[in-house]
């Protein structure tokens, strides 16, 4: 199928793209300071251009689709511009990345040939729109002049902590991804306010947090990888997670697939790690033991807390054979003491922690955490987006440590 047959079929019948929007202008094959798009619409007010691929998208596309995206938004000095993507193939890698910067993404490898072929198109084009309204809703909480406080984050979500995080979860990608250009990079992020997770966020030998259980705060995070077909799982990402102490930007192994690559890496080059360790300077190790209470939720637990220069990685590694001998005993102690203590789980709830959690599962967090007296909550959101990329992007050594 050539590509002009699918840029002929959307120019006739662009309520595909648009089932619900009202369209007054379309152009084919426009042309601004010498780039042509494939196609212009113009529905509800706002521009559209339509950039049709004929081959699946590849990582190397991304960077001239956003560039293209980019290039357009200045050449037409149109802040109401949007763009969307058609291509027979878009993994889910890819689309991620793309959408959460904006750009929609349609797969169309052939002109439609039945009602269902039509149906899917338009009800994944109605999917996006709702996601994108309410983001949007979601951002503009917050203006540019203006950025999160402290108090905005620190402890359960607050609607500006979740303003916070869907802006600087889409501002930071493009400087992220620059930094990060030999991998994919797939963006995720809180999507609910009333989390159902529950932290334990205390130390005092560190004066760290409260002795006390209590909602979870805001959290996104960057998965990095290359390929489609790559587990997105088995390998620590990047979590930007906010608890009562701050913001924590972290080398993240949550799950147990990566919690089990994390400790294998460090076996097989221990000194490498602790190279790696002395030339960041910054990062702190948190350990949390996680008990399920629902499918995918969790009772988070701060295990363990080191400051800089206080751990390497034969301590990572010693610290989770600890936990692994006092499986039990820990169980016991923390099960009881949440059941005691939470009040808002329910019987069913209950009889989960009970019945599951029957394996260790200890998350490992490598911490540059901003505290309460740290500038940036004192900033601008153009200055707490610098701070955080150029922490994201100063992790970049470790990712390639134990992704590569």
């Amino acid at each position: 199928m050539k590509e002009r047959d699918i840029q002929d079929y959307l120019f006739l019948h662009p309520e595909v793209l648009f089932p619900s929007g009202k369209i007054t202008e379309k152009a084919s094959e426009y042309s601004i300071q010498g780039k042509r798009i494939d196609l212009l619409f113009v529905v509800d007010g706002f521009r559209y251009i339509v950039e049709i691929k004929k081959v699946p998208i590849q990582r190397e596309h991304i960077g001239q689709v956003v560039e293209y995206y980019g290039l357009m938004k200045t050449y037409m000095h149109d802040a109401r511009l949007k763009m969307i993507l058609v291509s027979p193939s878009i993994p889910e890698w890819r689309s991620a990345y793309l959408e959460e910067l904006g750009i929609r993404c349609v797969e169309i490898g052939a002109v439609p040939s039945d009602v269902q072929e039509v149906n899917r198109i338009r009800i994944s084009s109605v999917a996006f729109q709702n996601r994108e309204k309410e983001k949007q809703e979601i951002v503009g909480i917050l203006d540019d002049g203006a950025g999160a406080s402290f108090f905005d984050i620190a402890g359960p979500t607050t609607p500006r902590g979740m303003a916070f995080t869907r802006r600087m979860l889409q501002d930071t990608l493009v400087p992220i991804k620059s930094a990060y250009d030999s991998y994919d990079v797939m963006p995720f992020c809180i999507a609910r306010s009333n989390s159902p997770h529950y932290y334990l966020e205390y130390n005092g030998a560190h004066g760290h947090g409260k002795n006390v259980l209590g909602h979870c705060g805001v959290w996104w995070a960057y998965r990095f990888g290359f390929s489609e077909d790559m587990n997105k799982n088995d390998v620590p990402n990047i979590s930007i997670i906010s608890n009562i102490t701050g913001l924590d930007i972290i080398v993240n192994a949550e799950l147990q697939p990566s919690q089990k690559a994390l400790r294998l890496r460090i076996e097989k080059d221990l000194s490498a790690f602790d190279h790696l360790l002395q030339e960041h300077g910054g990062l702190w190790l948190k350990t949390y033991l996680k008990y399920e209470h629902q499918p995918r939720a969790y009772q988070w637990v701060l295990a363990d807390l080191m400051a800089p220069g206080e751990f390497d990685g034969k301590t990572i590694l010693r610290v989770q054979q600890k936990h692994r001998l006092d499986f039990s005993e820990e169980r016991a102690f923390w099960l009881n003491r949440i059941i005691e203590e939470n009040h808002e789980l329910s019987e069913k709830q209950i009889a989960q922690l009970r019945d599951k959690n029957k394996t260790l599962n200890l998350a490992i967090r490598l911490v540059y955490p901003f505290k309460r007296d740290a500038s940036i909550w004192s900033m601008d959101l153009k200055g707490q987006r610098s701070e955080i990329v150029e922490a994201v992007n100063k992790m970049k050594p470790l990712i390639d440590f134990f992704v590569r």
